[in-house]
Protein backbone atom coordinates (compact mmCIF):
# COMPACT_ATOMS: atom_id res chain seq x y z
CA UNK A 1 0.00 0.00 0.00
CA UNK A 2 3.01 2.27 0.93
CA UNK A 3 4.39 1.60 -2.91
CA UNK A 4 1.26 2.76 -4.17
CA UNK A 5 0.61 6.11 -2.48
CA UNK A 6 3.98 7.45 -3.29
CA UNK A 7 3.74 6.37 -6.90
CA UNK A 8 0.31 8.31 -6.88
CA UNK A 9 2.08 10.95 -4.47
CA UNK A 10 4.30 11.31 -7.66
CA UNK A 11 1.69 11.90 -10.02
CA UNK A 12 -0.24 14.79 -7.81
CA UNK A 13 3.28 16.47 -7.68
CA UNK A 14 3.88 16.23 -11.61
CA UNK A 15 0.38 17.82 -12.37
CA UNK A 16 0.48 20.26 -10.17
CA UNK A 17 4.38 21.27 -11.01
CA UNK A 18 2.46 21.01 -14.55
CA UNK A 19 5.77 18.28 -15.65
CA UNK A 20 5.61 15.51 -18.03
CA UNK A 21 6.91 12.67 -15.79
CA UNK A 22 7.19 8.69 -16.68
CA UNK A 23 6.18 6.93 -13.90
CA UNK A 24 8.52 3.79 -13.15
CA UNK A 25 9.64 1.96 -10.43
CA UNK A 26 11.32 -1.19 -10.27
CA UNK A 27 13.06 -3.08 -6.88
CA UNK A 28 14.68 -6.22 -6.78
CA UNK A 29 15.85 -8.13 -3.91
CA UNK A 30 17.84 -11.27 -2.95
CA UNK A 31 16.21 -13.01 -0.99
CA UNK A 32 17.03 -16.57 1.73
CA UNK A 33 14.98 -18.34 -1.13
CA UNK A 34 15.75 -16.65 -4.11
CA UNK A 35 15.00 -13.29 -6.15
CA UNK A 36 12.27 -11.30 -5.82
CA UNK A 37 11.60 -7.90 -8.16
CA UNK A 38 8.45 -5.55 -8.33
CA UNK A 39 7.34 -2.93 -10.89
CA UNK A 40 5.23 -0.28 -11.55
CA UNK A 41 5.45 1.25 -15.01
CA UNK A 42 3.85 2.10 -18.07
CA UNK A 43 6.64 0.45 -19.93
CA UNK A 44 6.82 -2.90 -17.88
CA UNK A 45 3.47 -4.82 -18.55
CA UNK A 46 4.28 -8.55 -18.53
CA UNK A 47 6.23 -11.11 -16.26
CA UNK A 48 8.38 -11.74 -19.02
CA UNK A 49 9.54 -8.35 -19.39
CA UNK A 50 10.39 -7.68 -16.24
CA UNK A 51 12.54 -10.33 -15.82
CA UNK A 52 14.51 -8.88 -18.76
CA UNK A 53 14.97 -6.06 -17.44
CA UNK A 54 16.09 -7.49 -14.29
CA UNK A 55 18.33 -9.40 -16.66
CA UNK A 56 17.22 -12.49 -14.95
CA UNK A 57 19.29 -15.67 -15.24
CA UNK A 58 16.93 -17.85 -16.24
CA UNK A 59 19.31 -20.84 -16.30
CA UNK A 60 19.65 -20.79 -13.05
CA UNK A 61 16.17 -19.81 -11.67
CA UNK A 62 12.74 -20.95 -12.40
CA UNK A 63 9.45 -18.87 -11.43
CA UNK A 64 7.58 -19.79 -7.89
CA UNK A 65 4.97 -16.94 -7.87
CA UNK A 66 4.15 -14.07 -10.43
CA UNK A 67 1.43 -12.15 -10.67
CA UNK A 68 0.49 -9.02 -12.78
CA UNK A 69 -2.14 -6.57 -12.91
CA UNK A 70 -3.37 -2.95 -14.54
CA UNK A 71 -4.76 0.23 -13.39
CA UNK A 72 -5.28 3.70 -14.86
CA UNK A 73 -3.18 6.58 -13.06
CA UNK A 74 -2.80 10.55 -14.09
CA UNK A 75 -0.05 11.88 -15.43
CA UNK A 76 0.47 15.72 -17.44
CA UNK A 77 0.69 16.19 -20.43
CA UNK A 78 3.95 17.89 -21.35
CA UNK A 79 3.30 20.64 -23.35
CA UNK A 80 0.09 21.42 -22.24
CA UNK A 81 -0.33 20.43 -18.54
CA UNK A 82 -3.32 18.65 -18.44
CA UNK A 83 -3.96 16.05 -16.89
CA UNK A 84 -3.94 12.53 -18.80
CA UNK A 85 -5.11 8.93 -17.91
CA UNK A 86 -2.35 6.70 -18.17
CA UNK A 87 -2.24 3.12 -17.67
CA UNK A 88 0.39 1.31 -15.61
CA UNK A 89 0.95 -1.95 -15.02
CA UNK A 90 1.95 -3.46 -11.60
CA UNK A 91 4.05 -6.77 -12.20
CA UNK A 92 5.52 -8.95 -9.12
CA UNK A 93 7.81 -12.15 -9.42
CA UNK A 94 9.90 -14.24 -7.20
CA UNK A 95 12.62 -16.67 -8.46
CA UNK A 96 14.03 -19.26 -7.08
CA UNK A 97 16.83 -21.70 -7.65
CA UNK A 98 16.05 -24.39 -10.57
CA UNK A 99 15.31 -28.06 -8.97
CA UNK A 100 15.61 -30.12 -11.91
CA UNK A 101 15.50 -30.23 -15.42
CA UNK A 102 12.80 -28.64 -17.30
CA UNK A 103 10.88 -30.10 -20.16
CA UNK A 104 13.22 -29.13 -22.70
CA UNK A 105 16.32 -30.66 -20.36
CA UNK A 106 14.49 -33.82 -20.11
CA UNK A 107 13.89 -34.70 -23.47
CA UNK A 108 17.61 -33.76 -24.40
CA UNK A 109 18.07 -36.46 -21.56
CA UNK A 110 15.99 -38.95 -23.29
CA UNK A 111 17.36 -38.34 -26.37
CA UNK A 112 21.06 -38.76 -25.32
CA UNK A 113 20.42 -41.88 -23.52
CA UNK A 114 18.81 -43.69 -26.40
CA UNK A 115 21.70 -42.38 -28.55
CA UNK A 116 24.11 -44.74 -26.35
CA UNK A 117 22.27 -47.70 -27.47
CA UNK A 118 21.89 -47.21 -31.27
CA UNK A 119 22.20 -43.59 -33.53
CA UNK A 120 19.39 -41.20 -33.33
CA UNK A 121 16.77 -42.04 -36.34
CA UNK A 122 18.10 -46.16 -37.12
CA UNK A 123 18.96 -47.07 -40.42
CA UNK A 124 16.68 -47.81 -43.38
CA UNK A 125 17.12 -51.81 -42.98
CA UNK A 126 15.88 -54.95 -44.45
CA UNK A 127 12.48 -56.12 -43.51
CA UNK A 128 12.11 -59.09 -41.38
CA UNK A 129 10.61 -61.95 -43.41
CA UNK A 130 7.97 -63.48 -40.98
CA UNK A 131 7.74 -67.24 -40.81
CA UNK A 132 3.82 -67.33 -42.02
CA UNK A 133 2.53 -69.67 -39.83
CA UNK A 134 3.96 -68.02 -36.68
CA UNK A 135 2.73 -66.89 -33.59
CA UNK A 136 1.96 -63.29 -32.35
CA UNK A 137 4.69 -62.58 -29.65
CA UNK A 138 3.97 -59.88 -26.83
CA UNK A 139 6.71 -58.68 -24.90
CA UNK A 140 4.64 -57.24 -21.20
CA UNK A 141 7.10 -53.86 -19.77
CA UNK A 142 5.23 -53.20 -16.76
CA UNK A 143 6.41 -51.38 -13.89
CA UNK A 144 10.10 -51.28 -14.52
CA UNK A 145 10.07 -48.16 -11.97
CA UNK A 146 13.54 -46.84 -13.40
CA UNK A 147 14.93 -44.83 -9.80
CA UNK A 148 12.91 -46.50 -7.06
CA UNK A 149 15.06 -47.29 -3.99
CA UNK A 150 14.94 -50.38 -1.68
CA UNK A 151 17.55 -51.35 0.57
CA UNK A 152 17.67 -54.94 1.91
CA UNK A 153 18.30 -54.21 5.40
CA UNK A 154 15.81 -51.89 5.97
CA UNK A 155 13.27 -54.30 3.35
CA UNK A 156 13.95 -57.78 3.62
CA UNK A 157 14.27 -58.10 -0.01
CA UNK A 158 16.70 -57.30 -2.57
CA UNK A 159 18.09 -53.95 -3.37
CA UNK A 160 16.96 -52.01 -6.13
CA UNK A 161 18.15 -48.67 -7.54
CA UNK A 162 19.36 -47.24 -11.31
CA UNK A 163 21.97 -49.45 -11.88
CA UNK A 164 19.91 -52.84 -10.83
CA UNK A 165 16.67 -51.64 -12.87
CA UNK A 166 19.01 -51.37 -16.39
CA UNK A 167 20.55 -54.73 -15.70
CA UNK A 168 17.56 -56.76 -14.92
CA UNK A 169 15.92 -55.25 -17.76
CA UNK A 170 18.11 -55.46 -20.20
CA UNK A 171 18.77 -59.12 -18.87
CA UNK A 172 15.14 -60.09 -18.61
CA UNK A 173 14.48 -58.06 -22.14
CA UNK A 174 17.40 -60.39 -24.07
CA UNK A 175 16.12 -63.80 -22.58
CA UNK A 176 12.80 -63.33 -23.55
CA UNK A 177 13.62 -61.95 -27.00
CA UNK A 178 16.33 -65.06 -27.76
CA UNK A 179 13.22 -67.34 -26.14
CA UNK A 180 10.96 -65.68 -28.90
CA UNK A 181 13.38 -65.80 -31.90
CA UNK A 182 13.55 -69.57 -31.74
CA UNK A 183 9.92 -69.36 -32.28
CA UNK A 184 10.06 -67.60 -35.20
CA UNK A 185 7.21 -65.25 -34.28
CA UNK A 186 5.50 -63.61 -37.74
CA UNK A 187 4.95 -60.04 -35.28
CA UNK A 188 6.09 -58.96 -31.90
CA UNK A 189 4.54 -56.21 -29.88
CA UNK A 190 6.09 -54.57 -26.90
CA UNK A 191 3.80 -53.23 -24.37
CA UNK A 192 5.13 -50.87 -21.72
CA UNK A 193 2.20 -50.60 -19.71
CA UNK A 194 3.55 -47.70 -17.33
CA UNK A 195 5.31 -46.80 -14.55
CA UNK A 196 8.28 -47.13 -16.70
CA UNK A 197 9.96 -44.35 -14.50
CA UNK A 198 9.64 -44.07 -10.77
CA UNK A 199 8.49 -40.76 -10.76
CA UNK A 200 7.53 -37.34 -12.48
CA UNK A 201 8.78 -34.13 -11.33
CA UNK A 202 12.24 -32.60 -10.45
CA UNK A 203 11.17 -32.84 -6.22
CA UNK A 204 10.18 -36.62 -7.36
CA UNK A 205 6.60 -36.78 -6.77
CA UNK A 206 4.44 -38.97 -8.88
CA UNK A 207 2.32 -37.45 -11.32
CA UNK A 208 -0.38 -36.48 -8.26
CA UNK A 209 1.98 -35.52 -6.21
CA UNK A 210 3.06 -38.25 -4.14
CA UNK A 211 6.14 -37.48 -2.26
CA UNK A 212 8.77 -40.90 -3.01
CA UNK A 213 12.29 -42.09 -1.95
CA UNK A 214 14.16 -42.38 -4.80
CA UNK A 215 17.62 -43.19 -6.18
CA UNK A 216 17.94 -39.03 -6.17
CA UNK A 217 19.28 -38.22 -9.14
CA UNK A 218 16.88 -37.35 -12.29
CA UNK A 219 19.11 -37.01 -15.00
CA UNK A 220 20.11 -40.80 -14.31
CA UNK A 221 16.94 -42.05 -14.43
CA UNK A 222 15.85 -40.33 -17.23
CA UNK A 223 19.30 -40.94 -19.34
CA UNK A 224 19.50 -44.96 -18.18
CA UNK A 225 15.79 -45.77 -18.01
CA UNK A 226 15.05 -44.51 -21.57
CA UNK A 227 18.50 -46.02 -22.97
CA UNK A 228 17.26 -49.96 -21.52
CA UNK A 229 13.88 -49.83 -22.61
CA UNK A 230 14.79 -48.26 -25.85
CA UNK A 231 17.22 -50.89 -26.33
CA UNK A 232 14.51 -53.54 -26.14
CA UNK A 233 13.05 -52.06 -29.46
CA UNK A 234 16.36 -52.51 -31.21
CA UNK A 235 17.28 -56.07 -30.12
CA UNK A 236 13.66 -56.61 -31.20
CA UNK A 237 13.79 -55.06 -34.32
CA UNK A 238 16.89 -57.07 -35.81
CA UNK A 239 15.04 -60.19 -35.79
CA UNK A 240 11.14 -59.53 -36.13
CA UNK A 241 8.63 -56.91 -37.29
CA UNK A 242 7.98 -54.69 -34.23
CA UNK A 243 5.30 -52.60 -32.99
CA UNK A 244 5.44 -50.85 -29.69
CA UNK A 245 2.79 -49.62 -27.48
CA UNK A 246 3.19 -47.04 -24.66
CA UNK A 247 0.11 -46.32 -22.25
CA UNK A 248 0.53 -43.98 -19.04
CA UNK A 249 1.18 -45.11 -15.16
CA UNK A 250 -0.22 -43.33 -12.45
CA UNK A 251 3.90 -42.84 -11.40
CA UNK A 252 4.87 -41.18 -14.85
CA UNK A 253 2.31 -39.85 -16.88
CA UNK A 254 4.29 -37.07 -18.30
CA UNK A 255 7.48 -39.20 -18.78
CA UNK A 256 5.83 -41.51 -20.13
CA UNK A 257 4.47 -39.17 -22.96
CA UNK A 258 8.03 -38.10 -23.44
CA UNK A 259 8.85 -41.38 -24.11
CA UNK A 260 6.58 -41.96 -26.36
CA UNK A 261 8.02 -39.05 -28.01
CA UNK A 262 11.18 -40.11 -28.05
CA UNK A 263 10.66 -43.44 -30.05
CA UNK A 264 8.80 -41.56 -32.22
CA UNK A 265 12.21 -40.01 -32.94
CA UNK A 266 14.45 -42.27 -32.64
CA UNK A 267 12.76 -44.98 -35.08
CA UNK A 268 11.30 -42.42 -37.71
CA UNK A 269 13.04 -44.01 -40.29
CA UNK A 270 13.26 -47.64 -39.31
CA UNK A 271 10.57 -49.13 -40.94
CA UNK A 272 11.37 -52.25 -38.67
CA UNK A 273 9.43 -50.96 -36.29
CA UNK A 274 6.04 -48.81 -35.57
CA UNK A 275 5.42 -47.02 -32.98
CA UNK A 276 1.73 -47.09 -31.94
CA UNK A 277 0.66 -43.02 -31.97
CA UNK A 278 -2.71 -43.60 -29.79
CA UNK A 279 -2.15 -41.20 -26.12
CA UNK A 280 -4.98 -43.36 -24.55
CA UNK A 281 -4.71 -44.80 -21.29
CA UNK A 282 -6.14 -48.09 -22.73
CA UNK A 283 -5.22 -49.26 -26.76
CA UNK A 284 -5.42 -52.30 -28.49
CA UNK A 285 -4.25 -53.92 -31.00
CA UNK A 286 -6.02 -56.57 -33.30
CA UNK A 287 -3.19 -59.38 -35.17
CA UNK A 288 -4.65 -62.85 -36.91
CA UNK A 289 -7.91 -63.41 -34.80
CA UNK A 290 -6.76 -62.40 -31.80
CA UNK A 291 -7.51 -58.34 -29.90
CA UNK A 292 -5.41 -57.84 -27.06
CA UNK A 293 -5.92 -54.76 -24.89
CA UNK A 294 -2.99 -52.84 -22.74
CA UNK A 295 -3.82 -50.56 -19.71
CA UNK A 296 -2.11 -49.48 -16.91
CA UNK A 297 -4.49 -50.86 -14.59
CA UNK A 298 -4.88 -48.27 -11.98
CA UNK A 299 -8.32 -46.95 -13.93
CA UNK A 300 -11.13 -48.46 -14.99
CA UNK A 301 -10.15 -51.76 -13.56
CA UNK A 302 -13.34 -53.84 -13.22
CA UNK A 303 -14.46 -52.19 -16.72
CA UNK A 304 -11.96 -53.39 -18.90
CA UNK A 305 -13.74 -56.03 -20.47
CA UNK A 306 -16.48 -54.21 -21.17
CA UNK A 307 -15.04 -51.05 -22.34
CA UNK A 308 -12.65 -53.47 -25.05
CA UNK A 309 -16.46 -54.25 -26.29
CA UNK A 310 -17.77 -50.95 -26.09
CA UNK A 311 -14.19 -49.34 -27.94
CA UNK A 312 -13.26 -51.64 -30.15
CA UNK A 313 -17.03 -53.17 -31.30
CA UNK A 314 -15.71 -54.41 -35.12
CA UNK A 315 -12.51 -55.86 -33.77
CA UNK A 316 -14.49 -57.88 -31.35
CA UNK A 317 -17.11 -59.00 -33.65
CA UNK A 318 -13.74 -60.66 -35.57
CA UNK A 319 -11.59 -61.84 -32.99
CA UNK A 320 -12.50 -65.10 -31.44
CA UNK A 321 -9.75 -64.70 -28.77
CA UNK A 322 -9.96 -61.50 -26.27
CA UNK A 323 -7.34 -60.46 -24.01
CA UNK A 324 -6.26 -57.17 -21.30
CA UNK A 325 -2.52 -57.14 -20.28
CA UNK A 326 -2.31 -55.24 -16.74
CA UNK A 327 0.27 -53.92 -14.67
CA UNK A 328 0.15 -51.48 -11.42
CA UNK A 329 0.01 -54.27 -8.88
CA UNK A 330 3.30 -55.98 -9.10
CA UNK A 331 1.76 -59.20 -9.02
CA UNK A 332 1.41 -62.35 -11.51
CA UNK A 333 -2.33 -62.57 -12.10
CA UNK A 334 -5.17 -63.25 -14.44
CA UNK A 335 -8.74 -62.37 -13.30
CA UNK A 336 -11.50 -64.42 -14.49
CA UNK A 337 -15.03 -65.14 -13.88
CA UNK A 338 -15.85 -68.83 -13.95
CA UNK A 339 -17.12 -68.61 -17.57
CA UNK A 340 -15.22 -71.72 -19.20
CA UNK A 341 -15.34 -71.07 -23.03
CA UNK A 342 -15.21 -74.01 -25.46
CA UNK A 343 -11.33 -74.40 -25.19
CA UNK A 344 -11.24 -74.34 -21.54
CA UNK A 345 -10.23 -70.52 -20.64
CA UNK A 346 -11.14 -68.58 -17.73
CA UNK A 347 -12.66 -65.34 -19.21
CA UNK A 348 -14.35 -62.02 -17.73
CA UNK A 349 -17.34 -61.60 -20.03
CA UNK A 350 -15.58 -63.20 -22.90
CA UNK A 351 -12.00 -61.97 -22.30
CA UNK A 352 -8.91 -62.78 -20.07
CA UNK A 353 -7.30 -60.10 -17.85
CA UNK A 354 -3.79 -60.75 -16.99
CA UNK A 355 -1.98 -58.83 -14.56
CA UNK A 356 1.69 -58.64 -15.09
CA UNK A 357 4.87 -58.93 -12.49
CA UNK A 358 7.74 -56.17 -11.72
CA UNK A 359 11.27 -56.80 -12.06
CA UNK A 360 11.65 -54.16 -8.76
CA UNK A 361 11.07 -55.79 -5.23
CA UNK A 362 9.41 -53.76 -2.60
CA UNK A 363 10.53 -50.37 -1.48
CA UNK A 364 10.19 -49.31 2.03
CA UNK A 365 6.48 -48.57 2.48
CA UNK A 366 5.61 -51.54 -0.06
CA UNK A 367 7.49 -53.81 3.13
CA UNK A 368 6.35 -52.24 6.14
CA UNK A 369 2.40 -52.51 4.83
CA UNK A 370 3.11 -56.46 3.80
CA UNK A 371 2.82 -55.96 0.10
CA UNK A 372 5.51 -59.07 -0.53
CA UNK A 373 5.76 -62.38 -1.69
CA UNK A 374 5.01 -61.48 -5.65
CA UNK A 375 7.44 -62.75 -8.01
CA UNK A 376 9.77 -60.25 -9.89
CA UNK A 377 9.76 -61.21 -13.09
CA UNK A 378 8.85 -60.12 -17.04
CA UNK A 379 6.76 -61.99 -19.48
CA UNK A 380 5.85 -62.25 -22.82
CA UNK A 381 3.01 -64.02 -24.59
CA UNK A 382 2.40 -66.38 -27.49
CA UNK A 383 -0.74 -66.18 -29.65
CA UNK A 384 -1.73 -68.62 -32.19
CA UNK A 385 -2.89 -67.57 -35.70
CA UNK A 386 -6.50 -67.67 -36.12
CA UNK A 387 -6.95 -67.21 -32.22
CA UNK A 388 -6.42 -68.40 -28.95
CA UNK A 389 -3.23 -68.28 -26.53
CA UNK A 390 -0.43 -70.28 -27.30
CA UNK A 391 2.07 -70.23 -24.52
CA UNK A 392 4.11 -67.93 -22.74
CA UNK A 393 7.34 -67.83 -21.22
CA UNK A 394 9.09 -65.81 -17.78
CA UNK A 395 12.28 -64.40 -17.12
CA UNK A 396 13.28 -63.88 -13.47
CA UNK A 397 14.58 -60.75 -11.91
CA UNK A 398 15.71 -61.57 -8.68
CA UNK A 399 14.21 -63.42 -5.81
CA UNK A 400 11.16 -62.58 -4.15
CA UNK A 401 10.66 -60.85 -1.00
Amino acid sequence: MARRTSVTAKLAASIKAGKGLTIEEVTKADTADGIEARSVSARIRTVDDLLRHIEADMERFEIATSEATKWEGLTADKATGEPLVTELHRVHVRLRPRQGPGVREAVEAMIAGAAKSGRIGGRKAKRHKPKADGAWQILVVADTHFAKYAWNKTTGGDDYDIDHADRLVRGAGAQLLDAGDRQQPSRRTIAFLGDLFHYDTPDAKTTRGTQLERDGRLEKMIDTGSAALTHLVERSAETCQTDVVVVPGNHDETMTAWFRLLLATHFRRDDRVQIHKAYTHRQYVEHAGNLVGFAHGDKARNKLPALMALEMPDAWSRCRYREVHTGHLHKQAAKVRRVIDADGIDTVDGVVVRIAPALCPPDDWHSQEGYLGSRQAMETWFYAPGGGLAGMLVAGGGRAA
